[in-house]
């Protein structure tokens, strides 16, 4: 039998009422199958959940079950309402009201935990705070509702629907800083310019990631100073990551030497004061060029590796102490 003629059937049960009888058999039936298929569904779900490293599939099945065990029982109720001819139209149209809610509701919940729970929280690290969460969802709801009330009842929602507008308008307005802050938040986390103990350079301030958030990103400076800056100043601000595109970081510094300091002990006095600081990598190799030749010195630049930003001030002045030492000892 195809999909046709049991259409054909159906529509002939519902124009012809059917006995009481029947009609409860039919939706006892009808219980049956979808608790059958309940089961089934459920209990496969509970199989990939447990080849999955996340709870949250967990958390999504319970919160499916108990919507999930009414929508079988609001079709089995509406199998026996409408083979016995919609004799009660009334609870015929809130039985239909319920079935739609409760299938709004679970399209909703899984929306909310794939992409707020999952995406968001799991896989971005951005937490949605619960003000935001909870007028996206009110939105969410309200619109299905709306929906499912005219397209059941027939009344005319429009006017209804522009108010709601007005007061979505009026949010979004009051919210508007709160909500370029997140999203600015979302496109950071997206792009991954920088984590959580990364040192990064932004509008003039140096300081170690050490928080990034939905809303703004803490900064801990070189004095232990905390500075808290919002999401949507880094976005469009220039950002300077020092632990990109790895951990190890080129360092200039200038060293002034008397003119009349040959280029050769000068560059021998460089290389002994690298070798001194353990700390210096050894690959890529420390460098040494003369910048530039003044009435009253000469300007040598020595660019060097370290494996640790944070640590920079110290082997920087750890490195212009073995130079001096190392300057005095090739007679510089």
């Amino acid at each position: 039998m195809n999909l046709d003629r049991l259409s054909a059937l159906w529509a002939d049960l519902v124009r012809s009422p059917a006995s009481l009888p029947v009609a409860l058999g039919m939706s006892l039936a009808v219980f049956a199958l979808g608790f059958v298929a309940y089961r089934l569904f459920f209990a496969l779900l509970a199989r990939l959940a447990r080849a999955t490293q996340t709870s949250l599939d967990d958390l999504l099945i319970r919160r499916m079950r108990l919507p999930a065990r009414l929508l079988v029982a609001l079709l089995s109720l509406h199998t026996f309402i409408a083979l016995r001819g919609g004799e009660l139209p009334t609870l015929h149209k809130g039985v239909l009201l319920m079935e739609l809610a409760l299938a709004s509701y679970l399209a909703i919940e899984v929306a909310e935990t794939m992409v707020i729970d999952y995406w968001l929280a799991e896989r971005q690290k951005v937490q949605i705070p619960a003000l935001v969460r909870h007028l996206l969802l009110a939105i969410l709801y309200l619109v299905a509702g709306l929906s499912i009330v005219g397209a059941v009842t027939g009344v005319d929602l429009v006017p209804l629907l522009a108010t709601s507008t007005v007061i979505t308008v009026v949010l979004g307005l009051a919210l508007q800083d709160t909500l370029g802050n997140l999203f600015a938040g979302l496109a950071l986390h997206s792009e991954r310019s920088f984590g959580v103990g990364d040192w990064i350079l932004v509008d003039g301030i140096e300081g170690q990631v050490v928080y990034v958030g939905w809303r703004s990103t803490r900064l801990r400076t070189f004095s232990g100073d905390i500075v808290i800056l919002p999401n949507s100043v880094i976005a469009k601000a220039r950002v300077q990551n020092f632990c990109a595109p790895d951990r190890t970081c080129a360092r200039n510094i200038e060293m002034l030497v008397s003119l009349g300091a040959a280029p050769e002990a000068v560059e021998r006095a460089a290389q002994r004061a690298c070798a001194a600081v353990p700390d210096i990598l050894r690959e890529p190799p420390p460098r040494l060029w003369l910048a530039a030749v003044t009435p009253l010195f000469l300007r040598y630049v020595i660019k060097f590796w370290i494996a640790d930003f944070e640590r920079h001030d110290l082997l920087e002045s750890e490195l212009m102490k073995a130079f001096f030492r190392a300057c005095r000892e090739e007679g510089v």
